[in-house]
C-alpha cells in the first residue's frame, strides 16, 4: 500500500504531526510519498513529488478544509481517498483531529471505513477558451474591489431567474454548502444528494439561494458594459472577467472522495453547531 501525504507547511506543529504520521505508516510497512513542499519544510531530500504526479492508494492532509482544497484541486487522480487530519479552525472536510490521527490511520490499514463521494463543479467564461479548474467547494463570481456591488443576470438550463444587485454570486456543491454558501445565507445540503447550490452573497433583492437538479447548467452573467469582476475557484484559482462576460457552471464527471468514519450528521453537530454555540 501506497499513501501520500501534504501538509500546512506555515505552522511548525502541522510540520510536526507530519512527521509523526510518517513515522507510523513507515512502521506499518506502507509505502509514503511525501507533496514536494511539505518534504521540504521537514527537510527531506527524497520520497518525494508533485501533486500532480503522485500515484498512491489514499492521501493524508494535515492542515484545515484548505489543504484538502488545494489537494483536491491538484492532485493527479481526482478520485484518490482523502483521510484530512484537522489543525484548522473548523475544518470540516476533515475527519479526525490530531489525537485521532493514528487511530484513523489504523482503521484505514484495516479497511475499516466507509468511502464518502463528492461532487465537483466545472465552470468557464464563455468569452474564453479554458475552463478553470474543478471547485470541490464554489464557484464564486466577485467584483474585483471590496465593497463594490456587481449587477448579473442569473440563469438555469437557460431560463432566466433573476437580475441581481449583489457582492457576488457562487455556484456551491453540497461538500461546499457548509462553507461560504452556508455563510452567505444558503442551504446546508447533505452529501448523499447531488445538487448544485446558486447562492447571492448580499443581495439587494429577495433573492437569497436556489437548489437546482445535477443536470443542470447555471449561468451568471455580467450585465454592465463597464463592471470587471473575478471568478474565484475554492478561493485559490483567480480569473479576471472583462464586463458582459458570462460563467457557465455544471457538474464535473470526477468526484473527490474522503476516507469517512463517522455520518454527515455527526460532524454538522460537532464542527458547526458546537462552534455557534460557544
Amino acid at each position: 500500500m501506497k499513501a501520500g501525504i501534504v501538509s500546512r507547511t506555515d505552522i511548525p506543529s502541522a510540520v510536526t504531526v507530519t512527521r509523526s504520521l510518517m513515522s507510523y505508516l513507515d512502521s506499518s510497512g506502507v509505502d509514503v510519498c511525501v507533496e514536494t513542499d511539505t518534504a521540504l519544510a521537514m527537510g527531506l531530500t527524497e520520497g518525494n513529488s508533485e501533486l500532480s504526479e503522485m500515484d498512491c492508494d489514499f492521501m493524508v492532509t494535515v492542515g484545515g478544509d484548505g489543504t484538502i482544497l488545494r489537494t483536491a484541486m491538484e492532485m493527479k487522480d481526482p478520485g484518490t481517498p482523502i483521510l484530512g487530519v484537522n489543525m484548522g479552525r473548523r475544518g470540516f472536510l476533515s475527519e479526525v483531529l490530531v489525537p485521532e490521527a493514528e487511530w484513523g490511520l489504523e482503521k484505514v490499514l484495516r479497511g475499516d471505513y466507509f468511502l464518502e463521494e463528492s461532487m465537483k463543479v466545472r465552470s468557464r467564461c464563455l468569452e474564453m477558451e479554458d475552463s478553470f479548474p474543478d471547485a470541490l467547494n464554489e464557484v464564486l463570481v466577485a467584483p474585483p474591489l471590496p465593497s463594490k456591488m456587481i449587477i448579473m443576470g442569473l440563469s438555469v438550463d437557460g431560463e432566466h431567474v433573476a437580475d441581481i444587485q449583489a457582492d457576488g454570486a457562487m455556484v456551491a456543491t453540497p461538500a461546499g454548502s457548509t462553507a461560504y454558501n452556508m455563510s452567505a445565507g444558503g442551504s446546508i445540503v447533505s452529501p448523499k444528494l447531488d445538487s448544485l447550490l446558486l447562492t447571492a452573497i448580499c443581495p439587494y433583492s429577495y433573492f437569497r439561494s436556489l437548489v437546482v437538479p445535477p443536470e443542470s447548467v447555471v449561468k451568471i452573467e455580467l450585465l454592465k458594459p463597464r463592471s470587471e469582476a473575478l471568478v474565484i475557484v475554492d478561493g485559490r484559482a483567480y480569473v479576471p472577467l472583462k464586463p458582459m462576460s458570462t460563467v457557465e457552471c455544471r457538474v464535473s464527471p470526477n468526484r473527490t472522495r474522503f476516507i469517512r468514519f463517522r455520518s454527515f450528521y455527526s460532524r454538522i453537530q460537532k464542527r458547526i453547531l458546537t462552534i455557534q454555540s460557544t
